[in-house]
């Protein structure tokens, strides 16, 4: 190769290896993600996932709210008896959340876990998404285009003023949400309505074999000595008209006290008076409002989470007499 072609090579890959480091300095530093634990300027994706492995280790608390949307938008600072980290995903399956306890459970007094009515192992599994990411995953998270762009919003979103979805806690910010969800819209409520009441009408039993993950969440907090509350919510009283008179009640009958030999302390609220149509957002009826779930957590879930804890502490001296 002739003097002049190879300074061009040299120059070109200087150029290019100068272009993706400051790309990948920029990623590293902004962080949208939060997987580094570099974020300063707030989460402003869906990010749930990533930022959330990243805070739950490093926010102090005592106790983890677990579960999906529904349990993700409860502000846990309002939260009575313990200091809650809320590691609620929103679309979180029985796999993820096992994951997340597997590798985030470890020395908190307590969980609380939102199970849907009916819910069980996931259709099709992803695997660890939590496992420590590859040298190949970190480089791609960097030097993604992507990412690039999701920086960019970032730093955009944080400029303008606007909040972040998640808190430092884990609890997600729902502004948003109220914006779009909590008006008038007839048409779209009833498109919602009978789509959960499609979901009903396809529930077809379970067993404890559809029920795994929870089988295998329930054997790892017990091996951890970490007391668990299990958290039915609320159905929308719509919802709850429709499964009351459906054929899939006894299937879900079945369900629940499936749910009780693997959970020693369950909270069934799915045909409680919480379900009023007033506690949801007006056009999302699988939704209860951030209040309704402040309430109901302090109110039904937490005497019962100091009971059983107080009970734990008591046992070995009642063995002793």
């Amino acid at each position: 190769m002739n003097p002049r072609a190879r300074r061009y090579v040299l120059l070109s890959l200087g150029l290019a290896g100068a272009l993706a480091g400051g790309l990948g300095l920029l990623n590293y530093w902004v962080d949208p993600y939060n997987r580094f634990g570099h974020n300063r300027l707030g989460v402003y994706i869906s990010a749930e996932r990533e930022s959330k492995s990243t805070e739950v280790r490093r926010y102090p608390h005592n106790a983890l709210l677990l579960g999906n949307s529904r349990m993700a938008m409860i502000p846990v600072v309002q939260l009575n008896g313990f200091r809650f980290f809320n590691g609620a995903l929103g679309g979180a399956s029985a796999e993820e959340t096992y994951y997340f306890v597997y590798h985030y459970a470890t020395r908190q007094d307590l969980v609380v876990l939102g199970v849907d009515l009916g819910a069980g192992d996931p259709p099709s599994l992803q695997g660890d998404i939590f496992a420590p990411p590859s040298w190949t995953a970190t480089l791609n998270a960097l030097l993604n285009l992507s990412t690039v762009e999701y920086s960019l919003r970032t730093i955009s979103e944080h400029a303008a003023g606007h909040p972040s979805s998640l808190g430092a806690d884990g609890s997600f910010n729902p502004t948003r949400w109220f914006e779009l969800y909590d008006h008038e819209d007839l048409p779209r409520l009833e498109w919602q309505l009978q789509r959960l009441e499609r979901e009903v009408e396809s529930y077809a039993g379970t067993t404890r074999e559809r029920m795994s993950f929870y089988a295998r969440l329930a054997d790892c907090l017990r091996q951890r000595s970490i007391t668990c509350v299990v958290l039915v919510p609320p159905l929308h009283e719509e919802v709850a008209k429709y499964v009351r008179a459906s054929p899939a009640r006894a299937g879900l009958q079945a369900w629940r006290r499936q749910l009780e030999t693997l959970f020693p302390n369950v909270v069934d609220l799915s045909f409680s008076t919480y379900g009023a149509a007033d506690n949801f957002f007006k056009c999302d009826p699988a939704h209860f409002k951030p209040e309704v779930g402040v309430r109901m957590l302090n109110t039904e879930v937490v005497p019962v989470a100091l009971r059983a804890l107080q009970e734990k502490t008591s046992r070995p001296a009642a063995t002793t007499r």
